[in-house]
């Protein structure tokens, strides 16, 4: 699930957007309203709701809050309306909009499912949702109900959720730069694919393991061998390592080539290591690794074994393996490779249609983009800052 959000200055605009979408040409194509809790569809009731809750908050002019969530084409089937009901309500929760206006729309004027959510910033009693780090909290948000909902995972991301229990799912920033981004080749094959390369699917296999809080050196071996994962340690014959190298099918890649954080000397300091009491474990390891891969050759980039890129199709691991996790070892969300390339571009399925609400006064402006985000109608993108830091820099500025 992939979330777009727009803060703007016109409600009324965005839903013009929106409600022009009940009257395309194609039955099948148009909107439909999904729940709202304005007491009336007329726009100019609409218009007099908005304006009682902004007279709480004068001041706040990005007041508008437009977001999409899109899904991937194969689920088309199983996202009914009380499904993307569920999603829409848990998101907008999650987001802070607990006692806010709000209309959810569905859509289906483009090659994947997707709903539209507009509300109000400024709740009821006169607060505000902050905007401050809203794309953070959106992507953290999405990986949570991907999870929760159980829906296709977006596999390059800032954070990946995991469960952790029956009833409780924790996310956990994947600390992206201590990974060796992809080459321009894994570039083109996920882009020719839609697969990951074995050298993102290995990284994406160890950081599931290694954000769980301290584990022994047992285990450790165990949750990447259960992963397919197998490790070939440098040890010497008294039982120091110097060195980690890591298999996966026909991939393998020492440490430093995946990543600082994959070298040996960072592994280490996340686990329950100490050499005389686990050097056994770690000869067995690489024991069946050898047996595994037979003679091994020199490793360095993340090559296959006859020197070509990995292209092969691997399906995404699953983290629902992993349980009873704590804190990340690394706690700090930098900027991550992320993979924003659509699911599919089929067409959708079955006959919708979406009745216009009623309206009794007011009209809709039929002069429409076919994007919503470059939609007209005063909708503004912001950048991602608050409005109490902008009249903080304001009053700075002024002195």
């Amino acid at each position: 699930m992939i979330a777009e959000q727009i803060i703007g200055k016109s409600f009324m605009g965005a839903l013009g957007y929106n409600l022009r979408k009940f009257n395309l040409k194609d039955i099948s194509q148009r909107a439909e309203l999904l729940e709202t809790n304005f007491a009336s569809m007329d726009l100019g009731l609409i218009k007099m709701e908005i304006n009682l809750v902004r007279r709480m908050r004068p001041a706040v002019g990005n007041y508008v809050y437009h977001t999409s969530l899109n899904f991937s084409q194969e689920e088309n089937e199983k996202l009914s309306n009380d499904k993307l009901l569920a999603i829409a309500s848990d998101y907008l929760q999650g987001m802070g909009f607990t006692n806010n206006q709000y209309m959810i729309f569905r859509h289906y004027d483009a090659g994947h499912p997707h709903i539209h959510l507009l509300a109000n910033r400024i709740k009821f009693d006169g607060g505000i949702v902050s905007d401050s780090k809203n794309f953070d909290h959106s992507e953290a948000l999405s990986r949570k109900l991907e999870r929760l909902h159980d829906l296709k995972p977006v596999m390059q991301s800032k954070y990946i959720a995991i469960q952790t229990s029956p009833n409780n799912i924790k996310v956990f920033p994947t600390k992206s730069t201590f990974r060796r981004s992809p080459k321009k080749g894994e570039i083109e094959m996920v882009v020719r694919t839609g697969e990951a390369s074995h050298k993102m699917l290995v990284q994406e296999k160890l950081l599931l393991i290694l954000n769980q809080p301290k584990r022994s050196m047992q285990d450790f071996i165990q949750q990447c061998e259960a992963e397919d994962v197998h490790l070939l340690f440098n040890q010497a014959t008294t039982g120091h390592i110097s060195g980690i190298t890591f298999f996966y099918k026909d991939f393998k890649a020492k440490g430093q080539a995946l990543g600082s954080r994959f070298k040996w000397i960072e592994i280490v300091k996340q686990l329950d290591y100490e050499q005389d009491r686990d050097r056994q474990s770690i000869s067995e390891a690489n024991g069946r690794t050898k047996a595994k891969y037979g003679e091994l050759t020199p490793v360095g980039t993340g090559n296959t074994a006859d020197g070509r890129r990995n292209d092969l199709t691997t399906p995404v691991p699953d983290a629902e393996k992993l349980v009873d996790l704590g804190q990340p070892y690394h706690t700090d969300n930098e900027d991550a490779e992320r993979d924003t390339t659509a699911d599919g571009e089929v067409e959708s399925n079955g006959s919708k249609t979406g009745n216009l609400p009623e309206t009794t006064s007011g009209n809709v402006d039929n002069n429409l983009t076919g994007d919503w985000r470059d939609a007209g109608y005063g909708i503004q993108i912001s950048d991602d800052e608050d409005d109490a830091l902008k009249r903080r820099k304001r009053r700075g500025n002024g002195r």
